[in-house]
């Protein structure tokens, strides 16, 4: 592996969270008497939920203030009895390990808020496996802007283009590239998103191939 570190997207890449969130998505946007069209969905997954009412808001003229269509999705997904475990990506586990014997220095960087990255990383015994974790609720500009994984790259002491992203949305590998990052896609089971600016792409994390990074 000639990259120094692994900096890891949290949705879609460590648990399989995004049926749940279509689930709720449609919930809220019941609710909200929204029909949501596809071509919409994509483009606010891998963002922060800030950026996805903007984007709703804009496109739909929801009268709602961007706060106020926060808090009403935060009462809607938190009220959710979630089991992180339950939907912790088999191969997850056995890749930080080979990392971690490797000595290869990982990050997590989410979009999701700090809350909940904790959550992820209790339930799931991860928090051994990463020297740094991000929040999006700890950043100014979510993905596609760089700033997180730059952030992360800073918390391993390591240069951008020293770092590797591991990522399964587009905004997510914009933000990678942005970063002058290397770019691993993983295929989303659920929805096929645009991920052909990544340097490679593969299924799952078992099929990535260190020796090729």
């Amino acid at each position: 592996m000639q990259k120094s570190g692994v900096i890891f997207d949290m949705d879609g890449v460590i648990i399989d969270s995004e049926p749940v969130h279509k689930m709720l998505n449609k919930k809220i946007f019941r609710q909200l008497g929204l029909t949501v069209e596809d071509d919409i969905q994509l483009q606010y997954v891998g963002v922060t939920k800030r950026t996805k009412w903007q984007i709703l808001k804009e496109h739909y003229h929801l009268e709602q203030s961007i706060d106020e269509l926060i808090q009403f999705q935060n009462g809607i997904f938190h009220n959710y009895e979630w089991n992180f475990k339950s939907i912790l990506f088999p191969e997850v586990i056995p890749f930080l390990g080979k990392l971690q014997e490797l000595g290869v220095p990982c990050a997590l960087a989410s979009s999701s808020e700090r809350l909940r990255v904790n959550e992820v990383l209790e339930q799931c015994g991860l928090k051994r496996y990463f020297i740094a974790t991000i929040a999006g609720d700890e950043i100014d500009s979510g993905k596609p802007d760089p700033e997180i994984f730059l952030t992360a790259a800073k918390k391993l002491n390591l240069p951008p283009e020293h770092c590797l992203v591991v990522e399964d949305s587009y905004n997510g590998m914009v933000a990678a590239k942005r970063a002058n990052m290397y770019g691993i896609g993983i295929r989303h089971q659920h929805t096929r998103l645009d991920l052909s600016i990544a340097d490679q792409v593969v299924n799952s994390l078992a099929e990535i191939k260190l020796e090729n990074c």
